[in-house]
């Protein structure tokens, strides 16, 4: 059952104690000195910038990580503005450390099995799972076909299969008289739900819509102006299993449209994506963000993204938001079919999906008027679905649904 909350007040929370801490669970944080940038660390970002801006909802996030240990006795930094902290290796110092904070309620950013030491050190906290990139066996399977051109069978780094099973035993013990402890699913795309038995081993009664938050990332009214060279970006890791070759190989296609490249590889040696004797037309311009990032989405005429798999990607949210419309071989919950053109599945390397990128390419850059239909209408979605005040009902409802807020007087 999926439960979509409507027409509640969002102005403030009425809550049991002055103010709720909410940790939130990630293994990244979209930080350059924390590891990873992804969708991942946008999204739990976003969640900590609602807060911490919004002080009248009285929410206190604290970021926990289960990437990264604690080294030099340093168990606290600050990542946007937000504590996080990063617990000691020691199971009794890191239960104590946990305790200590006092939680009232914690977030995940999706699964994953190192969150598990976090979750059973709270043993009474209630959990939102916040589903985003569910892999089932079958997802993982074509995850692992991936291969990197002139590289032969030699597998990729970064496809190892995630295991997220060991959620089931959590919920399981959450489920005990000892416990009690209550644990919610939520998502930001209703397509998830047929994948999270398969993932978690878990079948929720209920998932909750519970959106990202986009549609701040553009200052309205802004005239969004497109570049009058024709340029068309990639925004994401340049790991293997998001296929940057197929960006830069379908470059040669269109010798005169830029190709910008926006994301840093996280791999090196074999096994990794090295970009060498690229087309003049390409433009390796690293990690972006910020303005920087919001202007190029803006200013390019086509979002490529080339995945073997993807959930419901931010940057196709962000884009969207751009007024950018989307070409892909992924197609979550059939956005880049209605905002975009959907070139259709390829696994392996992909490179046989070519002829389909070159044509839906050179469609959407020879047809003005559907790349401004697609885009309006992507746009317009995106501000309607996944904003500030859709993700705060949400949330109010699944602190509802655990006994952390009481109902809005």
């Amino acid at each position: 059952m999926i439960s979509i909350v409507k027409d509640r007040a969002v102005d403030t929370f009425k809550v049991q104690k002055n103010k709720i801490k909410l940790g939130l669970i990630a293994n990244e944080f979209y930080d350059l000195s924390l590891g990873r940038m992804g969708g991942f660390g946008v999204a739990i970002r976003q969640i900590a910038d609602l807060f911490n801006q919004k002080s009248e909802l009285e929410v206190e996030p604290v970021f926990i990580t289960g990437g990264l240990s604690e080294t030099g006795g340093q168990t606290e930094v600050i990542a946007h503005g937000t504590r996080l902290l990063i617990l000691p290796k020691d199971k009794h110092q890191r239960r104590q450390l946990l305790k200590n904070e006092k939680f009232d309620i914690v977030l995940t950013m999706d699964y994953r099995s190192n969150y598990r030491p976090i979750i059973d050190s709270l043993p009474r906290v209630p959990v939102i799972i916040w589903v985003h990139d569910p892999r089932t066996p079958y997802d993982m399977k074509r995850i692992e076909s991936t291969r990197i051109p002139g590289q032969g069978d030699n597998v990729p780094q970064g496809l190892k299969p995630v295991n997220c099973t060991s959620l089931a035993e959590i919920v399981e013990k959450s489920n005990s008289p000892f416990s009690k402890r209550p644990i919610v699913f939520a998502q930001p795309a209703a397509y998830y739900e047929e994948k999270v038995v398969g993932t978690y081993g878990v079948q929720p009664s209920e998932i909750t819509l519970l959106p990202n938050i986009i549609e701040h990332i553009i200052d309205e009214p802004q005239t969004i102006v497109k570049s009058e060279k024709p340029s068309v970006v990639f925004l994401a890791r340049l790991d293997p299993y998001k296929r940057p070759w197929l960006f830069a190989e379908l470059a040669t296609y269109f010798p005169e449209v830029d190709f910008i490249f926006m994301g840093k590889n996280h791999f090196q040696g074999l096994g990794a994506w090295e970009p060498d004797s690229l087309p003049s037309n390409v433009k390796m311009m690293g990690h972006i963000d910020g303005e920087e990032k919001i202007r190029l989405l803006s200013s390019a005429w086509v979002l490529v993204n080339t995945s073997i798999h993807e959930g419901l990607a931010i940057s196709f949210l962000e884009a969207l938001m751009c007024e950018t419309p989307i070409l892909s071989c992924v197609d979550s919950e059939n956005v880049v079919s209605r905002y975009g053109v959907y070139v259709g599945r390829w696994d392996g390397s992909g490179r046989e999906a070519l002829p389909k990128f070159v044509e839906g390419l050179q469609r959407l850059l020879d047809d003005k008027n559907l790349r401004e239909r697609l885009a309006n209408q992507g746009k317009k979605w995106v501000k309607e679905t996944h904003n500030k005040s859709q993700f705060i009902e949400s949330f109010q409802y699944l602190c509802q649904q655990v006994g952390v807020i009481a109902e809005k007087s």
